[in-house]
């Protein structure tokens, strides 16, 4: 279990100690507390739980392009790490699902192992959350632009995904408890794959794809099955069928497409995959070009298999 801090601390404060980071950086390849506060004329403590602060939010790696960016470019940096941050995010989930603030940061604090007071973590999302366009105004209320969402409906999903926070709450929604078992790149990947299906389907299959695998190879290394020399999604999982690890059959439903299917699920998603990494096709000499549409339902499906192979192998339960 993934444990947080989650440091009482302003937006704009992180935001100064980061630029002034990066520079340091720049200049001497290192950076000290004490040497940024004296350079903001704040306290060493503050200079300090700003930088905790932002390295929880992996602000330091990419501290080179506050230097550079203007405030609202600073801001926008702010909101894309804020809308990764998984405690961040979890809590707007429980709220979207009808929590009380109250109710959804003690979900947060047991979650995570956040070791510190409850009305100091409202403090901080409310804070981070006003700065960074997601809240009105010093409320717990989403702005306009993210108000109704109902991340588990596909017609949301087709109208808002190319919001980055909608995408993650919509996967969160879909995935449920199998989110546990991926990886925050996963995670992330996934998102991306989303927020391209209408912009760049050939990219949207190959990101999901590649999460698909990654996970299959996981799911054997946590069993001890070498899946090394195996190459793509249809081969891991024959490995793992063969093994007695994964059903003998998953069988996906989507929205008006019911795929009934044996251990040819995997094979079909790695079809798909390979088109999107392919160029010409040999017989027909002429490169396949993929539709959003079958971007979208690439992307549904490996999210279900995700979450049926997570119920199969943890909760012993059969869904899809």
């Amino acid at each position: 279990m993934e444990n947080y801090r989650i440091y009482k601390i302003d937006a704009q404060t992180i935001i100064k100690c980061v630029e002034l980071y990066g520079k340091f950086k720049d200049v001497n390849n290192k950076a000290d507390y004490t040497k940024i506060a004296d350079g903001l004329g704040i306290h060493t403590r503050k200079a300090r739980e700003a930088l905790k602060a932002a390295e929880e939010l992996k602000l330091l790696n990419t501290s080179s392009k506050f230097v550079s960016a203007s405030p609202e470019e600073q801001k926008l940096l702010f909101r894309k790490a804020l809308q990764s941050f998984k405690p961040f995010v979890d809590f707007i989930f429980f709220l979207e699902k009808g929590d009380t603030p109250e109710e959804a940061v003690r979900k947060i604090k047991s979650l995570y192992n956040v070791e510190r007071n409850p009305k100091d973590i409202l403090w901080v999302f409310k804070k981070w959350g006003t700065f960074a366009d997601i809240f009105l105004k010093d409320t717990f209320e989403l702005a306009n632009e993210l108000k109704n969402s109902k991340p588990s409906m596909i017609g949301e999903l087709l109208l808002q995904m190319d919001n980055e926070l909608k995408a993650k709450l919509w996967l969160a929604k879909v995935l449920g408890d199998a989110k546990k078992y991926i990886t925050n790149e996963e995670h992330d990947s996934l998102t991306e794959a989303i927020l391209h299906i209408q912009k760049n389907p050939r990219r949207s299959v190959q990101s999901a794809g590649e999460v698909l695998e990654d996970y299959l190879r996981k799911i054997a290394n946590d069993r001890n099955i070498d899946v090394s020399k195996k190459n793509g999604i249809f081969q891991i999982a024959e490995e793992l069928s063969k093994n007695g690890v994964i059903a003998s059959k998953h069988v996906p439903i989507l929205k008006g497409l019911q795929v009934f299917l044996d251990r040819d699920i995997f094979d079909g998603l790695a079809a798909f995959r390979n088109m999107a990494h392919h160029g010409k096709d040999k017989k027909e000499m002429k490169k396949w070009e993929l539709s959003e549409e079958l971007a979208l339902s690439y992307v549904i499906q490996v999210v279900l298999c995700i979450k049926s192979l997570y119920y199969y192998l943890i909760e012993e339960q059969l869904t899809f």
